[in-house]
């Protein structure tokens, strides 16, 4: 039985195979710096391939850093071993006389206690646990152990500061609910050797991984805050809501109130602090729609509601507020301080995913389904600039439609700043079935249009080095933060129907993109906005190359060209799993204003060879910087 099985003897570490724990494969050891990784939150530093996905994690499960890092380095982790041939973990750490633990316990008496000697052995088995892959797609979720589960203990022994080395080994019986939507589980016997004595058993022990929310462990350490330029913030600083006062009017809604904690729960936190009780049911591993967490979160508060909390009718309504920071990142990465064009369409569409979650659009299935917008026509009338104040979106439900599982709503927008006119829409949101996105066809392109992507070119840019051409003048390509491009790969000058230029670029996707830990929770997908942002700035490279400011003092781009209709589609998405994106732009038109030079393009983009975004009416002008 495990409790008479001998500590096992270190031998050569084994090569590490990619991939997710199986009961087929060889075993693994892990050297100290893998075994901190996974403390820390990195699980893909610690497991290696396989793990890519978790790179886009909010606050992946793991077990204590710092103090509480009880495992040093995991010697074998055998998916066939053990007694059971179920599998079989060891782990060890070192004992030093100045460990922490000995201070406090016992005065003139010192030894470990055997709480943290069983803590050792959990940790050890969430580790186990994680190796299965379990956490994969599991963001934001904990380990505890099994409740109503009486544990057999026996101490024969003990760690003081006269120990050398700890050993922690899991002998499973059992591990259970695997499958996604499920709550994994470990069964196992447990032992401690301390310098080859037996120390510590346990036998039965159960630990589980359950749901949690990132927001309920980060809400209370500290106000609430922004990023103020594009260098990173921890997401715990950017979710702080501790001392939290609203400073304006609040929707209440039988007694609920929408205000900042609510639309930041909308994000990271539990459905039911977001929504009130009607989502109570999505406070479990079911996956409810999301709104983007910082530094992509653009919503204050909702002022005024229009229609019943929890049902779907057109005419709902809702009007929501932005308090545009003085100092924020959009601002200060792009070429000029104005609000990014992806940016502002983030600001003016999410009010329209809050409205559909609010009158429970999805409440009635019992499947989990995700939340995509799918097109839109919009005008936009002016600019954000520092110094604005608040950003005002009424957003109208005009349609809801059914087909099978999916759901598709229309949604007016209208949008003010500061009580101007900003931006009028129309756009169209849906809910979808995880596997609609499965073998997507995107927007079907024609014979010579599949062509274009491959189609070979000499002129190639590398974006990353960041050439003087593009980001050194006063109108420039903006900062790396907000940079959707990676490389242009083609410019044909004469090409397209209106011979006015044809330009390609790409992008790599890395899963650990800023814009994936915001968009979406549980749901990681890069925003269309920022497709569409790709697209602009590859009309902002093609006016760079053309010199078309050449003419102003101090030129600078806005973001569009007032009153021109933006049109997008989007029939596809990019994730994490994606390796390239590929942005198309065809120049319609170009000419002078009063201002200014402008040009005009039609934009498609794709992701590994499939086409899936299409934005026609892309316009910019080059103005003078009044500045």
């Amino acid at each position: 039985s495990p409790a008479s099985t001998p500590a096992s003897t270190p031998g050569p570490a084994p090569v590490r195979p990619p991939g997710p724990l199986q009961p087929s494969a060889p075993a693994r050891s892990f050297a100290p710096e893998a075994v901190r990784a996974f403390t820390e939150g990195r699980p893909y530093d610690c497991f290696g391939p396989g793990w890519e996905p978790t790179r886009s994690h909010i606050r992946p499960p793991r077990t204590g850093d710092g103090r509480m890092r009880l495992l040093r380095e995991v010697s074998v982790c055998d998916p066939s071993g053990g007694p059971w041939g179920r599998g079989y973990l060891r782990a060890e750490t070192p004992i030093a006389p100045d460990d922490w633990f000995f201070e406090g316990h016992f005065t003139n008496d010192p030894c470990m206690p055997g709480t943290l000697m069983f803590e050792g052995c959990l940790q050890a088995m969430a580790f186990y646990l994680a190796a299965t892959g379990c956490t994969v797609d599991r963001d934001g979720w904990r380990f505890e152990p099994a409740p109503d589960n009486p544990v057999p203990m026996v101490c024969r022994g003990q760690v003081t500061p006269d120990s050398r080395l700890l050993t922690y080994e899991v002998f499973v019986s059992e591990v259970s609910g695997l499958p996604a939507g499920s709550e994994p589980e470990l069964r196992a016997d447990v032992l401690c050797t301390v310098d080859g004595v037996k120390a510590f058993h346990a036998r039965g022990v159960r630990l589980r991984l359950v749901p949690d929310w990132p927001l309920t462990h980060w809400r209370h350490l500290g106000p609430p805050t922004v990023q103020p330029t594009g260098d990173p913030v921890p997401h715990q600083v950017l979710a702080g809501l501790a001392g939290h006062r609203e400073t304006a009017a609040v929707a209440e809604v039988q007694g609920f109130r929408y205000g900042f904690p609510a639309m930041l729960a909308c994000a990271w936190g539990r459905p039911s602090e977001a929504f009130g009780a009607a989502y109570t049911p999505f406070d479990s591993a079911r996956r409810p729609a999301r709104l983007p967490g910082p530094p992509f979160h653009f919503m204050s508060r909702a002022v005024a509601v229009e229609g019943p909390p929890w049902v779907p009718r057109t005419g709902s309504a809702v009007v929501v507020e932005y308090d545009v920071p003085e100092q924020v990142w959009y601002f200060e990465q792009n070429g000029f301080p104005a609000m990014p064009l992806g940016v502002l369409m983030e600001v003016v569409l999410q009010a329209g995913g809050w409205l559909a979650s609010y009158i429970g659009s999805a409440l009635g299935h019992d499947a989990d389904l995700l939340f995509r917008n799918l097109d839109g026509t919009g005008t936009i009338l002016g600019e954000v600039r520092p110094g604005t104040r608040v950003l005002r979106t009424r957003t109208r439900l005009s349609d809801i439609a059914h087909n099978g599982d999916m759901i598709i709503e229309t949604f007016e927008v209208e949008c003010l700043a500061d009580g101007e006119p900003l931006f009028t829409l129309t756009t169209v949101f849906g809910f979808f079935p995880p596997e609609a996105f499965e073998n997507q066809t995107g927007l079907p392109p024609t014979a010579d249009e599949r062509r274009a992507p491959d189609e070979p070119s000499s002129f190639r840019v590398d974006l990353t080095a960041r050439p003087d051409k593009y980001f050194g003048g006063p109108a420039r390509l903006p900062g790396p933060m907000l940079l959707m491009l990676d490389r242009v790969t083609g410019y044909w000058p004469d090409a397209g129907r209106a011979g006015l230029g044809r330009l390609r670029a790409e992008k790599d996707v890395d899963p650990g993109e800023w814009f994936f830990k915001a968009h979406f929770f549980q749901d990681p997908v890069q925003p269309g906005s920022l497709g569409v942002q790709a697209m602009y700035q590859l009309l902002q490279f093609y006016a760079l190359e053309r010199g078309l400011g050449a003419g102003l003092r101090r030129p600078r781009f806005e973001p569009v060209l007032p009153g021109r209709e933006l049109t997008w589609k989007y029939r596809g998405q990019v994730t994490p799993r994606n390796e390239k994106v590929t942005v198309e732009l065809e120049i319609t038109e170009t000419g002078e204003t009063e201002s200014g030079p402008f040009a005009v393009a039609e934009g498609w983009l794709w992701a590994d060879g499939t086409r899936i975004y299409h934005v026609a009416g892309l316009s910019l002008r080059l103005t003078e910087d009044d500045t």
